[in-house]
């Protein structure tokens, strides 16, 4: 072959010694059944050869640009696991995911998103609901880019078709219940305002909780960006006055594990005196000392149903397990929000 001439994928066939479809279906990852060895053939021809496919031209042809886009709050805890577990199950469809960060919801870096993802065509979108703002969602539906969203709380149909969302609330009524079976005298929530719909459904499930013993039981709602740590325990222990054990539910782990090393530092003993409970299940809260009381969030469900999701709307064939995930779960959807559980994880910190 002339070395100054492009490779072709008819170049590519020739070499391994197959057809040009099945070329096209290794270079495209098709779901079609074909031999491991078939595919290593291919594969080796690609790098001996030096072929590199014409993306532009393959998309132009398609309509497709085979990207999607990601936009989460931020990188850490459940976000950067969310995005590492979503980029495995889209990468299986043959899809690249770029991941944004919302930047603290920065109007300007947020356009800049926006702007990045109507030039590159993405075929897809998924977003937190509090990473972008409604109004430039809109914008990238308006132009038919399919989107799903998660962990966001009534956002409109005509924007979204369906927000896979981990159920706060039930997991609030869950972790109060547990309080007061413990024998909690008085029941605390710490919260972030800064959580919007995510902190709003803590709540909405911590009142719940309480039910008819919120008459005779202590508590309240406090918000940790206000009164900060100190200020947050502070608070807790002056309305609980005598009643021991007081409960506290936190936000998140984060908030957890700093009460808790408050908590050892002034001498108030865990979970004698103060018992904790969390959300997110990070390494610390297993780790800490007691490990802390949390909920797992099944982020491997959470972005199969995403990419599964996805994927129907981008009209990308689904395989078997893609298929089954959904007709087990859509009949869930009330209205067009799909609630996951939680997993509650029991541990020291809880139990007195």
């Amino acid at each position: 072959m002339n070395k100054s001439k492009q490779p072709t994928i008819i170049d590519v066939a020739s070499e391994a010694g197959v057809s040009i479809a099945t070329v096209s279906n290794v270079i495209n990852r098709r779901k079609v059944p074909m031999a491991q060895e078939t595919i290593r053939k291919v594969e080796a021809a690609i790098v001996r050869l030096g072929y590199r496919r014409n993306v532009m031209a393959t998309n132009l042809s398609r309509r497709r640009s085979y990207e999607l886009g990601l936009i989460i709050p931020h990188f850490g805890g459940y976000y950067g696991r969310f995005a590492e577990s979503l980029e495995q199950k889209v990468h299986r469809f043959g899809y690249h995911l770029s991941v944004f960060s919302a930047a603290g919801m920065d109007a300007e870096i947020e356009q800049r998103h926006l702007e990045h993802l109507l030039q590159r065509r993405v075929d897809g979108l998924v977003s937190h609901g509090l990473a972008m703002s409604m109004q430039s969602t809109q914008q990238l539906v308006g132009v038919g880019t399919p989107l799903v969203i998660f962990n966001g709380w009534g956002w409109p149909g005509d924007i979204v078709q369906l927000a896979v969302n981990l159920d706060f609330a039930k997991a609030s009524v869950e972790a109060v219940q547990y309080f007061l079976r413990s024998g909690c005298q008085s029941v605390i929530y710490v919260g972030k305002r800064n959580g919007m719909g995510a902190n709003e459904q803590r709540i909405q499930g911590f009142l719940a909780g309480l039910g008819d013993s919120a008459e005779t039981t202590v508590h309240a709602l406090l918000d940790v960006g206000e009164l900060g740590i100190a200020g947050t325990l502070d608070e807790a222990l002056r309305l609980s006055g005598e009643r021991r054990p007081i409960g506290i539910y936190t936000f998140n782990d984060a908030l957890a594990l700093e009460i808790l090393a408050l908590c050892h530092e002034r001498g108030i003993r865990v979970p004698e005196d103060v018992q904790l409970i969390g959300m997110d299940n990070e390494l610390y809260s297993r780790a800490s000392y007691p490990a802390i009381t949390s909920f797992d969030m099944p982020v491997d469900l959470q972005t199969s149903l995403v990419a599964a999701f996805l994927m129907k709307q981008i009209s990308e064939p689904l395989d078997e397990e893609s298929t089954a995930l959904l007709e087990e779960h859509l009949p869930r959807v009330q209205g067009h929000e799909l609630l996951i559980d939680l997993d509650m994880i029991v541990r020291k910190s809880s139990m007195a």
